[in-house]
């Protein structure tokens, strides 16, 4: 709004006072919101009429803009001129800002931590960009054709903590020392053949997708003691790479990550491991087999390594490994995305105690069972499966976009209050699911973050929610008496106030792990004294549940310890 004349006369008065010549006139305008909108689960988004973009709140931006021009500024890109990111917001997704061409300054908080594929890419104008020590990913091609990106000298390009690429031409033999606080190596070495070693520092956490394939000169890499996560394609094609040392803190190996290098190439048919990760299955024996058992002391299984190779997730193309039955050992810990896509006849694997997060059996058409341990935390990738039935682990916070996507057969769904979001398109196409158990109230459940764009959760939404039962008189163990016969344990257990029907659970235990369980259904209205024989080995103590069902586990009363 233009400043009123009297007040200009006031404002013309102050800064002569300032000693300020030639001054014409004096105007101020507040810049109005023209636009606004949300762009996430707690996030808004407001353009004013002086072409800045603010966006505020907390959490994530809502991914998936760029593809189809989707951002919901998308119509307003030649009015936007700067961006400003709020404290609290997470994350700047894929294209978020992709030929915003107008756009000459951004502002990030210190509360950004990720800044995906393309996020500016073709901001033709945008000439000052500064990432803040809170961000630990940034994408390859995140600032490609930007002012800022033309205007940095040729060589090796660093953006804050940041390795961002190569720029110019490398010269013959080139050595690449990274420099010390680098926390990340977004790529940009694609096809430098000229590259014949790179020293990492220990403060490299990941290297992302292709940052060093078709390096021709690499003949043997050192990767350092913190790094985590591996990119897709990482070293592939790196085919004179003989020599690869992987420390022992990796978390996450990408697709076809050192795949037609050397040292690939000179792996024998069958399961191919480098150190105690299991990378891929090489040879059509091994992909033929009716059973696989992956060797003891493997930590981690590698993206697709099981899978098709050409990686078609989202169609009907490609194929996985035959086998119906695989073993893994319980030294598992992490079992990255998709290692099991498109393994079309599984039908029994176990999941080892310890993987917190669980996004690998796409398109695993006849896998119609499946225990998940309770470690997970996070849980997706059943897109396209035979799965009846799924009782959700009581340690998971959140289930990820499209986690059963097509599930057709899916008829009965258990969630753990332990749930705070659901993801859009988790549900998806279940167009069989009837009934969602969940263990904790009404008000509980309204208050799960349940993505509701496009209706692609209506299945979810739709079915009946059975939620936990309002006790009033709980049951009371009354007593409760054991005695041993040889292995044999024999509980005595008296149980009063039992006002519906519910579970009576023993569990035995030797040096802290399970060793026999026996349930029994206590009736109301009846005389519930039960006996209860269970046969281990030297158990060394038990505990006594009461359960609201097998399928809620909900305690009705304190469990009754008994040392033996």
């Amino acid at each position: 709004m233009e400043v009123k004349d009297y007040e200009k006369k006031s404002l013309w008065n102050y800064i002569n006072n300032f000693n300020f010549y030639d001054v014409c006139a004096v105007y101020i305008y507040a810049a109005t919101v023209v636009d606004s909108g949300t762009c996430g689960d707690n996030a808004t988004w407001s353009l004013n009429s002086s072409g800045t973009l603010t966006i505020s709140g907390t959490g994530e931006i809502y991914d998936g803009y760029g593809e189809n021009s989707e951002q919901p500024w998308y119509n307003l890109k030649d009015n936007i001129k700067s961006v400003v990111i709020n404290y609290g917001i997470t994350n700047i997704p894929f294209a978020a800002f992709r030929d915003f061409q107008n756009i000459t300054s951004i502002s990030l908080s210190n509360s950004i931590e990720r800044i995906e594929l393309g996020a500016f890419i073709n901001c033709t104008k945008l000439s000052d960009v500064s990432i803040p020590d809170s961000c630990k990913y940034l994408a390859n091609d995140a600032f490609a054709r930007t002012k800022w990106y033309n205007n940095q000298p040729n060589g090796v390009v660093y953006c804050g903590n940041f390795l961002y690429t190569y720029k110019g031409t490398m010269p013959s033999n080139t050595s690449i020392n990274v420099k010390n606080g680098t926390i990340g190596i977004c790529g940009g070495f694609y096809n430098e053949s000229n590259l014949v070693s790179v020293t990492f520092p220990n403060t490299l956490e990941y290297i992302d997708n292709r940052a060093f394939s078709y390096c021709t000169g690499l003949t043997s890499i050192t990767l350092p003691k913190n790094l985590k996560n591996i990119g897709t394609e990482a070293f592939s094609n790196c085919q004179n790479l003989k020599n690869i040392t992987l420390p022992d803190n990796v978390e996450y190996i990408g697709r076809l990550a050192f795949s037609d290098t050397a040292w690939y190439n000179n792996q024998s048919n069958g399961l191919v491991y480098l150190n105690n990760w299991l990378l891929t299955l090489k040879g059509d024996t091994i992909k033929q087999a009716n059973t696989i058992t992956v060797k003891n002391n493997t930590i981690g299984i590698a993206v697709n390594a099981f899978g098709d190779d050409e990686y078609y997730i989202y169609d009907e193309l490609g194929d996985g490994a035959h086998a119906s039955t695989i073993n893994l050992p319980n030294s598992i810990k992490y079992i990255n995305d998709d290692a099991f896509s498109k393994c079309r006849y599984l039908t029994k694997i176990n999941i080892p105690d310890g993987v917190e997060t669980l996004n690998c059996f796409s398109h695993c058409k006849s896998l119609a069972s499946i225990n998940i341990p309770d470690s997970v935390k996070t849980l997706g990738g059943f897109y396209d499966t035979a799965l009846t039935n799924i009782t959700i682990p009581p340690n998971v916070t959140e289930i990820m976009q499209s986690a059963f996507l097509s599930c057709t057969s899916l008829k009965e769904l258990s969630i753990p209050v332990s749930v705070t979001k659901i993801d859009n398109g988790a549900f998806d196409g279940c167009t069989t699911l009837t009934d969602v158990y969940y263990s904790g109230t009404k008000e509980q459940w309204d208050n799960i973050n349940i993505d509701t764009r496009y209706d692609s959760n209506a299945p979810l939404l739709n079915a009946t929610i059975h939620f936990a039962k309002e006790i009033t008189n709980k049951p009371v163990i009354t007593s409760s008496q054991v005695t041993k016969t040889n292995n044999t344990y024999t509980f005595n257990v008296n149980v009063s106030d039992v006002t519906s029907d519910c579970e009576l659970i023993v569990v035995l235990y030797k040096n802290g792990k399970v060793a026999n369980v026996k349930t029994t259904t206590l009736t109301s209205n009846a005389t519930n004294n039960k006996t209860l024989n269970l046969t281990a080995t030297n158990a060394d103590s038990a505990k006594i549940f009461i359960w609201d069902s097998l399928k809620n586990m909900i305690p009705l009363c304190n469990a009754v310890t008994k040392n033996l």
